[in-house]
């Protein structure tokens, strides 16, 4: 029986608003149809012939065809292999409405392209049932035609952004081992090595980039975004930024200007960290898009019921044009077609700034127009600093590196399966004096823990190794030393978190590629 059930997923499925079509030439069977769909709010518009039937098909966006076989001048059959035929009616779902002992005709209707029949006569929840069902199916196939197409459209975006990822991590690659070769020439002076070092750095930096861009859309797909808040000065944040960028703009045509109201606050509660990196990538964006002019940036204090800080970098660049405004955060997507483009880039930055911003409270807007640039605007919650807590600048705990032979009589353990990362810590520390023992997996780490357990200081630890991983080290050397202070070293920045090293029994975690500052930072921490 049709009961509530149906009726509540029909009243559910008519909030669509569904159109069916009845071609019949009966007038009693109209009326009736009519009223059993006067409790559905089906919309149903009626046609007494063939002819018409076609004429009103190819009008409407019918959801539904409702079709007696037997009309007076076309029969319902070639009607509906007609329809079929035509691009514009092919997808309606047509149910043929015919008498029970007429089997051959029901054949032929779905041979013609008919979904369902229903016999006359009709009973009210027979009708009612077979039409919600074919509602259904069509409004599922149309969802399906938009996902896959969705899902074509997306996979082309990905493949695209996965040829385009080729060429930018070539690029920097190229650089990095094409001068690195050049540098074994015992002949060159000591500017062209100084020069060969800094494209290396650089193309390196431009590297690490690239891949930090990567994992922070990771990072954010597995719900490991998270905001460690500071006290620090946004005008020397600001001087900072200006700092290195324009060294970055120095051989470009472009002046970079900072501007910050007299009356805007100084010291602030945030993630500087994000806050750099969302700075980062507009600037970055600015700057690829800015051949020559001007690239200005600043924030001040909005005055309103809960005080908003609102940033922004405005260039007088190439602009982005009106039809492109709508996506351009949004991920894989560049201005310019991948394989015509002039400029480099993942794809990412915008929309890692949208989904940062968000994350912390804020919104970002765009104005553009092409030829005259664009200005990107964000705004944070102002979160004023207490008196008593000292910002990070103020605490001057910037590392420096050690005087020669600082670390004398001192031992590090060193595990990592990459002999290059020892040879690292081997050549960067040397001046220190202080020993390194090298273990090229974590059962080999444990054995030269176990033999020299009271003359390591500290212990370097790489936690994906073969044989026995970092963090199993950690913990067996735990059962034995709980004060052994152990530093986890890891590539792994999207899986190993802090808290998870912590577990382990790690003190520190240092991701690759390790910066000599944060490498003295730690080390300074245990030796000193």
């Amino acid at each position: 029986m049709y009961g509530k059930e149906n009726r509540k997923t029909l009243k559910t499925m008519t909030d669509e608003k569904f159109h069916i079509l009845v071609v019949d030439d009966s007038g009693s069977a109209q009326d009736l149809i009519r009223i059993y769909l006067s409790r559905t709010d089906i919309k149903a518009a009626f046609a007494e012939n063939g002819i018409q039937a076609i004429q009103k098909a190819k009008s409407n966006p019918f959801d539904l065809i409702l079709m007696d076989v037997w009309l007076p001048d076309i029969d319902g059959i070639e009607v509906c292999r007609l329809l079929k035929s035509d691009a514009r009616t092919k997808d309606i779902p047509v149910i043929f409405v015919t008498v029970a002992s007429d089997k051959k005709s029901l054949l032929r209707g779905f041979q013609a392209g008919a979904v369902d029949y229903i016999t006359k006569p009709f009973e009210k929840e027979e009708l009612l049932a077979r039409v919600t069902t074919h509602l259904r199916l069509k409004r599922y196939m149309e969802e399906l035609v938009i996902a896959r197409r969705k899902a074509e459209e997306s996979e082309k975006l990905k493949m695209a952004f996965l040829s385009n990822m080729s060429h930018e991590i070539r690029t920097p690659m190229n650089s990095i081992i094409g001068f690195a070769e050049l540098l074994q020439d015992r002949n060159l002076t000591a500017k062209e090595r100084k020069e060969f070092s800094d494209i290396i750095i650089s193309s390196g930096e431009q590297l690490l980039s690239i891949i930090d861009e990567i994992l922070e859309v990771s990072k954010e797909e597995a719900g490991e975004l998270n905001l460690f808040e500071q006290q620090f000065s946004l005008r020397k944040f600001m001087k900072e930024l200006e700092s290195v960028f324009v060294k970055r703009l120095k051989d470009k045509p472009v002046e970079l200007v900072v501007y910050v109201p007299e009356d805007a606050p100084d010291m602030v509660v945030a993630d500087k960290v994000r806050l750099k990196q969302i700075f980062d990538n507009l600037l970055s964006n600015a700057e690829k898009f800015t051949p020559e002019g001007v690239i200005e940036i600043g924030y001040k204090l909005l005055p309103k019921r809960i005080p908003v800080l609102e940033f922004y970098v405005k260039d007088t660049g190439i602009g982005i044009p009106k039809d492109k405004q709508d996506t351009i955060f949004e991920r894989f997507t560049q201005v310019e077609d991948n394989l015509t483009q002039n400029f480099t880039g993942t794809g990412l930055g915008l929309s890692i700034v949208k989904r940062l911003v968000t994350f912390m409270g804020g919104y970002v807007s765009l104005q553009s127009e092409p030829g005259k640039g664009s200005t990107f605007t964000f705004t944070l919650p102002y979160k004023k600093p207490s008196d008593k807590t000292l910002s990070t600048d103020e605490k001057g705990n910037k590392p420096f590196f050690p005087p020669d032979n600082a670390w004398l009589g001192k031992t590090l353990l060193i595990a990592d399966d990459v002999q290059q990362v020892f040879a690292f810590f081997r050549e960067t520390l040397k001046r220190t004096g202080v020993e390194m023992l090298y273990a090229k997996d974590g059962k080999e780490a444990l054995e030269i823990y176990q033999n020299h357990k009271k003359e390591i200081d500290v212990a370097l630890i790489d936690i994906q190794m073969p044989e026995v991983n970092g963090l199993e080290v950690a913990k067996t050397i735990r059962k034995q030393d709980k004060s052994l202070p152990l530093v986890a070293q890891t590539g792994l920045a999207l899986n190993i978190g802090k808290e998870e090293a912590e577990k382990a029994g790690f003190n520190d975690v240092i991701y690759k590629p390790i910066r000599l500052d944060m490498l003295v930072k730690i080390l300074k921490k245990y030796l000193d």
